[in-house]
Protein backbone atom coordinates (compact mmCIF):
# COMPACT_ATOMS: atom_id res chain seq x y z
CA UNK A 1 0.00 0.00 0.00
CA UNK A 2 1.29 4.08 -0.50
CA UNK A 3 0.92 6.23 2.30
CA UNK A 4 -2.79 7.16 1.03
CA UNK A 5 -3.86 4.20 0.77
CA UNK A 6 -2.94 2.70 3.96
CA UNK A 7 -4.46 5.83 5.79
CA UNK A 8 -7.75 5.28 4.29
CA UNK A 9 -8.21 1.69 4.96
CA UNK A 10 -7.77 2.33 8.36
CA UNK A 11 -10.13 4.83 8.68
CA UNK A 12 -12.58 3.07 6.42
CA UNK A 13 -12.07 0.15 9.64
CA UNK A 14 -10.06 -2.36 7.27
CA UNK A 15 -6.48 -3.90 8.09
CA UNK A 16 -3.84 -1.99 5.91
CA UNK A 17 -0.67 -3.36 5.59
CA UNK A 18 0.72 -1.44 8.71
CA UNK A 19 -0.33 0.41 10.93
CA UNK A 20 -0.38 4.14 9.85
CA UNK A 21 0.95 7.30 11.27
CA UNK A 22 -0.16 11.17 11.63
CA UNK A 23 0.42 13.67 13.85
CA UNK A 24 -0.31 17.45 14.13
CA UNK A 25 3.12 19.25 13.71
CA UNK A 26 3.18 22.19 15.59
CA UNK A 27 6.75 22.16 17.14
CA UNK A 28 9.20 24.39 15.35
CA UNK A 29 12.35 22.51 16.90
CA UNK A 30 11.46 19.26 15.16
CA UNK A 31 11.41 21.28 12.06
CA UNK A 32 14.49 22.53 12.23
CA UNK A 33 15.43 19.15 13.43
CA UNK A 34 14.63 17.22 11.17
CA UNK A 35 14.22 18.84 7.99
CA UNK A 36 16.81 21.93 8.18
CA UNK A 37 14.52 24.56 8.81
CA UNK A 38 12.19 26.53 10.85
CA UNK A 39 9.09 27.65 9.63
CA UNK A 40 7.74 31.50 10.73
CA UNK A 41 4.12 30.37 9.98
CA UNK A 42 2.69 26.72 9.41
CA UNK A 43 2.75 25.91 5.68
CA UNK A 44 1.91 23.23 3.33
CA UNK A 45 5.16 22.54 2.03
CA UNK A 46 7.23 22.17 5.45
CA UNK A 47 4.21 19.73 7.01
CA UNK A 48 4.75 17.55 3.66
CA UNK A 49 8.84 17.77 4.25
CA UNK A 50 8.41 16.97 8.17
CA UNK A 51 5.58 14.65 7.51
CA UNK A 52 8.36 12.63 5.23
CA UNK A 53 10.72 12.70 7.51
CA UNK A 54 8.98 11.22 10.18
CA UNK A 55 7.75 8.32 8.06
CA UNK A 56 3.63 9.99 8.33
CA UNK A 57 0.64 8.69 6.41
CA UNK A 58 -0.90 12.10 5.92
CA UNK A 59 -0.41 15.60 6.86
CA UNK A 60 -3.04 18.66 8.19
CA UNK A 61 -3.48 21.70 5.81
CA UNK A 62 -5.83 24.21 6.88
CA UNK A 63 -8.72 26.11 5.04
CA UNK A 64 -6.73 29.45 5.74
CA UNK A 65 -6.74 33.15 5.07
CA UNK A 66 -7.08 35.32 2.25
CA UNK A 67 -4.67 36.57 -0.66
CA UNK A 68 -2.88 39.45 1.05
CA UNK A 69 -5.11 39.82 4.20
CA UNK A 70 -3.27 41.40 7.02
CA UNK A 71 -5.09 41.43 10.77
CA UNK A 72 -5.34 44.46 12.37
CA UNK A 73 -2.42 44.70 15.45
CA UNK A 74 -3.61 46.77 18.64
CA UNK A 75 0.36 46.29 19.73
CA UNK A 76 3.28 43.67 19.08
CA UNK A 77 1.98 40.59 20.04
CA UNK A 78 -1.96 41.71 19.75
CA UNK A 79 -4.44 41.32 16.67
CA UNK A 80 -7.56 41.07 15.45
CA UNK A 81 -8.14 38.38 12.81
CA UNK A 82 -11.03 38.60 9.94
CA UNK A 83 -13.41 36.95 12.01
CA UNK A 84 -13.20 39.87 14.77
CA UNK A 85 -11.71 37.70 17.34
CA UNK A 86 -9.04 39.44 19.10
CA UNK A 87 -5.63 36.86 19.82
CA UNK A 88 -2.63 37.15 21.83
CA UNK A 89 0.58 36.44 20.36
CA UNK A 90 3.48 34.74 23.07
CA UNK A 91 6.29 32.51 22.77
CA UNK A 92 4.87 29.13 23.22
CA UNK A 93 1.25 29.58 21.17
CA UNK A 94 2.74 28.55 17.64
CA UNK A 95 1.46 27.80 15.07
CA UNK A 96 -2.04 28.70 16.70
CA UNK A 97 -2.56 31.46 19.37
CA UNK A 98 -5.32 31.71 21.93
CA UNK A 99 -8.08 34.38 21.89
CA UNK A 100 -8.41 36.64 25.07
CA UNK A 101 -11.41 38.51 23.33
CA UNK A 102 -14.87 38.26 21.15
CA UNK A 103 -16.88 40.23 18.63
CA UNK A 104 -20.23 38.97 20.19
CA UNK A 105 -20.85 39.67 23.44
CA UNK A 106 -25.00 40.71 23.01
CA UNK A 107 -27.78 39.96 20.39
CA UNK A 108 -27.02 43.15 18.91
CA UNK A 109 -23.89 42.68 18.33
CA UNK A 110 -24.64 39.22 16.54
CA UNK A 111 -27.21 41.48 14.29
CA UNK A 112 -24.60 43.71 13.58
CA UNK A 113 -22.03 40.39 12.65
CA UNK A 114 -21.18 39.74 9.21
CA UNK A 115 -19.02 36.28 8.53
CA UNK A 116 -15.49 36.11 5.96
CA UNK A 117 -16.46 35.03 2.33
CA UNK A 118 -14.97 31.32 2.18
CA UNK A 119 -14.33 31.94 -1.62
CA UNK A 120 -11.87 34.64 -1.40
CA UNK A 121 -8.49 33.70 -3.38
CA UNK A 122 -5.80 31.88 -1.56
CA UNK A 123 -8.06 30.22 1.02
CA UNK A 124 -6.57 27.18 -0.36
CA UNK A 125 -3.03 28.03 -0.88
CA UNK A 126 -1.72 25.27 1.43
CA UNK A 127 -3.73 22.29 0.12
CA UNK A 128 -2.66 23.35 -3.35
CA UNK A 129 1.30 23.98 -2.52
CA UNK A 130 1.10 20.57 -0.86
CA UNK A 131 -1.36 18.68 -4.17
CA UNK A 132 1.42 20.05 -6.72
CA UNK A 133 4.64 19.18 -5.24
CA UNK A 134 6.15 15.53 -4.94
CA UNK A 135 4.55 14.17 -1.76
CA UNK A 136 5.30 10.54 -2.11
CA UNK A 137 1.19 9.91 -1.56
CA UNK A 138 0.97 11.63 1.38
CA UNK A 139 -3.27 11.77 2.00
CA UNK A 140 -3.57 15.37 1.58
CA UNK A 141 -6.11 16.39 5.07
CA UNK A 142 -7.99 19.72 4.59
CA UNK A 143 -8.63 20.99 8.00
CA UNK A 144 -12.01 23.15 9.10
CA UNK A 145 -13.34 23.59 12.53
CA UNK A 146 -17.22 22.60 13.39
CA UNK A 147 -19.88 24.72 15.19
CA UNK A 148 -19.02 24.77 19.05
CA UNK A 149 -15.26 26.12 18.15
CA UNK A 150 -16.82 28.67 16.11
CA UNK A 151 -19.15 29.91 18.61
CA UNK A 152 -16.12 29.52 21.40
CA UNK A 153 -13.96 32.06 18.43
CA UNK A 154 -17.11 34.60 18.31
CA UNK A 155 -18.52 34.61 22.21
CA UNK A 156 -15.93 32.77 24.42
CA UNK A 157 -17.17 30.06 26.61
CA UNK A 158 -18.87 32.07 29.37
CA UNK A 159 -21.02 33.89 26.56
CA UNK A 160 -21.82 30.10 25.59
CA UNK A 161 -22.89 28.66 29.14
CA UNK A 162 -25.32 31.95 29.63
CA UNK A 163 -26.30 31.66 25.87
CA UNK A 164 -27.48 27.96 26.40
CA UNK A 165 -30.07 29.18 29.19
CA UNK A 166 -30.82 32.91 28.42
CA UNK A 167 -31.07 33.08 24.46
CA UNK A 168 -30.03 29.33 22.95
CA UNK A 169 -31.48 30.70 19.82
CA UNK A 170 -28.62 32.79 19.56
CA UNK A 171 -26.32 30.03 19.25
CA UNK A 172 -28.08 28.37 17.10
CA UNK A 173 -27.96 31.70 14.55
CA UNK A 174 -23.94 31.48 14.85
CA UNK A 175 -23.73 27.43 14.70
CA UNK A 176 -25.41 28.13 11.43
CA UNK A 177 -23.17 30.76 10.62
CA UNK A 178 -20.19 28.41 10.71
CA UNK A 179 -21.71 25.74 9.26
CA UNK A 180 -22.54 27.96 6.16
CA UNK A 181 -18.83 29.01 5.81
CA UNK A 182 -17.46 25.56 6.56
CA UNK A 183 -19.54 23.87 4.15
CA UNK A 184 -18.23 26.05 1.22
CA UNK A 185 -14.50 26.02 2.43
CA UNK A 186 -15.05 21.56 2.50
CA UNK A 187 -16.39 21.75 -1.31
CA UNK A 188 -13.52 23.97 -2.10
CA UNK A 189 -10.75 21.85 -0.48
CA UNK A 190 -12.71 18.84 -2.26
CA UNK A 191 -12.51 20.43 -5.40
CA UNK A 192 -8.87 21.21 -4.93
CA UNK A 193 -8.13 17.41 -4.08
CA UNK A 194 -8.33 16.81 -0.43
CA UNK A 195 -8.90 13.00 0.26
CA UNK A 196 -10.28 13.80 4.01
CA UNK A 197 -11.88 16.17 6.41
CA UNK A 198 -10.41 17.21 9.26
CA UNK A 199 -13.29 19.22 11.55
CA UNK A 200 -11.40 20.13 14.30
CA UNK A 201 -14.44 21.12 17.59
CA UNK A 202 -13.58 20.98 21.05
CA UNK A 203 -16.14 19.21 23.34
CA UNK A 204 -14.52 18.73 27.08
CA UNK A 205 -12.25 19.46 28.94
CA UNK A 206 -10.12 17.07 31.20
CA UNK A 207 -12.90 15.74 33.49
CA UNK A 208 -16.07 16.18 31.08
CA UNK A 209 -18.00 17.69 28.17
CA UNK A 210 -18.43 21.29 27.74
CA UNK A 211 -22.32 20.91 27.45
CA UNK A 212 -24.70 19.25 29.77
CA UNK A 213 -25.80 15.77 27.22
CA UNK A 214 -29.31 16.88 27.18
CA UNK A 215 -28.19 20.62 25.68
CA UNK A 216 -25.39 18.59 23.35
CA UNK A 217 -28.25 16.92 21.95
CA UNK A 218 -30.06 19.75 21.34
CA UNK A 219 -28.50 22.45 20.58
CA UNK A 220 -24.82 21.03 19.65
CA UNK A 221 -25.40 17.72 18.03
CA UNK A 222 -27.28 18.84 15.50
CA UNK A 223 -24.97 21.31 13.48
CA UNK A 224 -21.87 18.87 13.94
CA UNK A 225 -24.14 15.75 12.37
CA UNK A 226 -25.65 18.34 9.36
CA UNK A 227 -21.91 19.59 9.07
CA UNK A 228 -20.25 15.53 8.56
CA UNK A 229 -23.46 14.75 6.54
CA UNK A 230 -22.48 17.13 4.08
CA UNK A 231 -18.39 16.62 4.49
CA UNK A 232 -19.21 12.98 3.69
CA UNK A 233 -22.06 13.46 0.80
CA UNK A 234 -18.62 14.90 -0.79
CA UNK A 235 -16.74 11.51 -1.03
CA UNK A 236 -14.56 12.21 1.78
CA UNK A 237 -13.90 10.59 5.10
CA UNK A 238 -14.59 12.79 8.04
CA UNK A 239 -12.13 12.73 10.56
CA UNK A 240 -13.38 14.84 14.49
CA UNK A 241 -10.39 16.38 16.48
CA UNK A 242 -11.87 17.04 20.00
CA UNK A 243 -9.91 16.70 23.24
CA UNK A 244 -11.33 16.05 26.30
CA UNK A 245 -13.22 14.30 28.22
CA UNK A 246 -16.06 12.93 25.40
CA UNK A 247 -17.12 9.51 26.12
CA UNK A 248 -20.81 10.67 27.07
CA UNK A 249 -20.99 12.26 23.35
CA UNK A 250 -20.05 8.92 21.21
CA UNK A 251 -23.21 7.16 21.33
CA UNK A 252 -24.48 10.29 19.55
CA UNK A 253 -21.77 11.28 17.59
CA UNK A 254 -21.92 7.18 16.28
CA UNK A 255 -24.97 8.07 14.80
CA UNK A 256 -23.44 10.79 12.16
CA UNK A 257 -21.57 10.48 9.36
CA UNK A 258 -18.24 11.35 11.05
CA UNK A 259 -15.31 7.98 10.19
CA UNK A 260 -13.04 8.80 13.14
CA UNK A 261 -12.37 9.90 16.09
CA UNK A 262 -9.33 11.91 17.95
CA UNK A 263 -7.08 12.21 19.73
CA UNK A 264 -8.47 10.69 22.88
CA UNK A 265 -6.32 12.58 25.76
CA UNK A 266 -5.41 10.28 27.75
CA UNK A 267 -5.15 12.58 30.97
CA UNK A 268 -8.79 13.09 30.25
CA UNK A 269 -9.95 9.59 30.92
CA UNK A 270 -10.40 8.63 27.69
CA UNK A 271 -9.43 5.13 27.75
CA UNK A 272 -8.45 3.47 24.75
CA UNK A 273 -9.15 -0.33 25.54
CA UNK A 274 -13.12 0.77 26.36
CA UNK A 275 -13.08 2.63 22.60
CA UNK A 276 -12.08 0.11 21.07
CA UNK A 277 -13.87 -2.44 22.56
CA UNK A 278 -17.60 -0.37 22.34
CA UNK A 279 -16.60 1.97 19.23
CA UNK A 280 -14.06 0.32 17.47
CA UNK A 281 -16.39 -1.37 14.67
CA UNK A 282 -18.07 2.08 13.87
CA UNK A 283 -14.66 4.92 14.26
CA UNK A 284 -11.34 4.58 12.97
CA UNK A 285 -9.43 5.60 16.74
CA UNK A 286 -6.79 7.67 15.74
CA UNK A 287 -3.89 9.13 18.90
CA UNK A 288 -3.83 8.22 22.74
CA UNK A 289 0.03 8.79 23.00
CA UNK A 290 -0.07 10.42 25.85
CA UNK A 291 0.95 14.37 24.83
CA UNK A 292 1.04 16.15 28.58
CA UNK A 293 3.26 13.34 30.08
CA UNK A 294 5.01 10.51 28.55
CA UNK A 295 5.70 12.19 25.66
CA UNK A 296 7.39 15.48 27.34
CA UNK A 297 8.59 13.81 30.32
CA UNK A 298 9.30 10.16 29.97
CA UNK A 299 12.14 8.72 28.46
CA UNK A 300 12.68 6.80 24.86
CA UNK A 301 12.11 3.67 26.54
CA UNK A 302 8.78 5.31 27.71
CA UNK A 303 7.30 6.10 24.67
CA UNK A 304 8.45 3.07 23.14
CA UNK A 305 6.31 1.07 25.87
CA UNK A 306 3.02 2.83 25.40
CA UNK A 307 3.25 3.06 21.50
CA UNK A 308 3.44 -0.80 22.03
CA UNK A 309 0.79 -0.97 24.40
CA UNK A 310 -1.64 1.31 22.19
CA UNK A 311 -1.25 -0.40 18.83
CA UNK A 312 -1.65 -4.06 20.68
CA UNK A 313 -4.72 -2.61 21.93
CA UNK A 314 -6.31 -0.82 19.08
CA UNK A 315 -4.83 -2.07 16.09
CA UNK A 316 -6.26 -5.77 15.92
CA UNK A 317 -8.42 -5.70 13.21
CA UNK A 318 -7.66 -2.56 11.79
CA UNK A 319 -9.10 0.91 12.38
CA UNK A 320 -6.03 2.64 14.48
CA UNK A 321 -3.98 5.03 13.12
CA UNK A 322 -1.36 5.93 15.42
CA UNK A 323 -0.64 9.75 16.65
CA UNK A 324 -0.34 11.70 20.06
CA UNK A 325 -2.72 12.59 22.01
CA UNK A 326 -3.01 16.27 20.52
CA UNK A 327 -0.20 17.38 18.87
CA UNK A 328 3.66 17.03 18.74
CA UNK A 329 4.12 20.79 20.38
CA UNK A 330 6.42 22.95 22.16
CA UNK A 331 8.12 20.78 25.21
CA UNK A 332 8.11 17.13 23.28
CA UNK A 333 11.77 16.23 23.10
CA UNK A 334 12.74 15.70 19.15
CA UNK A 335 14.05 12.08 20.42
CA UNK A 336 11.05 10.98 21.51
CA UNK A 337 9.50 11.74 18.44
CA UNK A 338 11.74 10.16 16.49
CA UNK A 339 11.16 7.03 18.88
CA UNK A 340 6.97 7.25 18.96
CA UNK A 341 7.32 6.90 14.95
CA UNK A 342 10.40 4.97 15.23
CA UNK A 343 8.81 2.37 17.37
CA UNK A 344 5.30 2.83 15.27
CA UNK A 345 7.09 1.60 12.09
CA UNK A 346 8.64 -1.13 13.43
CA UNK A 347 6.30 -2.75 15.49
CA UNK A 348 3.54 -1.55 13.45
CA UNK A 349 5.02 -2.86 10.61
CA UNK A 350 4.82 -6.50 11.66
CA UNK A 351 1.89 -6.21 13.25
CA UNK A 352 -0.13 -7.71 10.67
CA UNK A 353 2.51 -9.72 9.40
Amino acid sequence: MNRKERLLAAIRLQQPDRVPMFDFLFQQPMYEALIGRRPESYNGPDAVALALALDHDGVWLPFGGYTGFKPKKLDEDTYVDEWGTTYRHNASSWPIDAPIDYPIKSRADLTRYRPPDPTLPGRLSELEAARDMPHDNLALLAGVQGPFTTAWMLMGYEQICYALYDDPEMLVEIFKISNEYFKEATRLCVQAGCDGIWLADDLGDSTRGFVKLDLFRKYVLPYIAELAEYMANLGVPVLLHSCGHIKEYLPDLAQTKISAVHPLQRTAGMDLRWVKEHYGHRFCIIGNIDSSRTLPFGTPEEVAAEVREAIDIAAPGGGYVLASDHSLHDGIPVENIITMFRVGREYGGNFYQ
